[in-house]
């Protein structure tokens, strides 16, 4: 008996150690088998008693009292079990929960990133809209540059062939007042001795009387105011 006390014992430490899990129910098969015995002992101690023997029911008594223990035996053992599966559920519980809360701050976390990647996103698609009217009023800037610079040549052009233009009306101007000058000249000219010619008439009528000679004086001084003219 004390041998099989010893490996119940000895079974119950290595199962609160955690190296047998007893998934199968090893000990409540010892402990139903032990009760068995136990059961048996009795009923062959009855069957004893007819026959008045003694040894028989002591015999008998011995092997219900090592079956009894071992059942004890087996009872401590399942109990020892049982806290260690209590022990390690309660273990495994804060563990779960632990992780639980790792989790909800891995989804508070996950959630704000989404934010800012979403704001983000937003803000790059803004830029490259800003971005893009940007370059299109680079691109109308441009060709407005290139309209006004072709504008600035154009008229730079006209300008210089408004300068050309005066400067040759200049030219002929300057050309025709000097002309205008030299034909009034000429024409006072022609008039003074168109009138000197007149009164050359006049006084050549008035004084017809005085012969050839005086009229010979007067035409000589006809032609040499003639050739001064010229």
């Amino acid at each position: 008996m004390k041998c099989t006390v010893l490996f119940v014992v000895a079974f119950i430490g290595i199962a609160s150690s955690g190296y047998i899990g007893d998934e199968h129910g090893g000990l409540r098969t010892i402990a139903q088998g032990s009760a068995n015995q136990a059961h048996s002992a009795v009923a062959s101690q009855h069957a004893a008693a007819q026959k008045a023997s003694f040894i028989a029911k002591n015999a008998l008594a011995q092997q219900a009292a090592q079956a009894s223990a071992t059942a004890q035996a087996a009872l401590a053992g399942k109990q020892v079990l049982l806290q260690t599966l209590e022990k390690q559920r309660n273990d495994a519980l804060k563990a779960l929960e632990g992780e639980l809360i790792q989790l909800k701050s891995a989804e508070q976390t996950a959630k704000s990133a989404s934010n800012t990647a979403e704001q983000a996103h937003k803000q790059a698609q803004l830029l490259q809209s800003t971005l893009k009217n940007a370059e299109e009023l680079a691109h109308q800037a441009d060709a407005a540059a290139s309209s006004a610079n072709h504008e600035l040549a154009s008229q730079s052009k006209m300008v210089a062939q408004a300068k050309a233009t005066l400067a040759d009306v200049d030219h002929k101007l300057e050309a025709t007042r000097t002309d205008f000058v030299a034909t009034k000249d000429a024409a006072q000219k022609a008039a003074e001795f168109a009138q000197k010619a007149q009164q050359n008439a006049a006084a050549a009528g008035i004084h017809s009387d005085q012969g050839q000679g005086s009229g010979g004086a007067g035409a000589l001084g006809h032609a040499s105011g003639a050739q001064s003219f010229h």
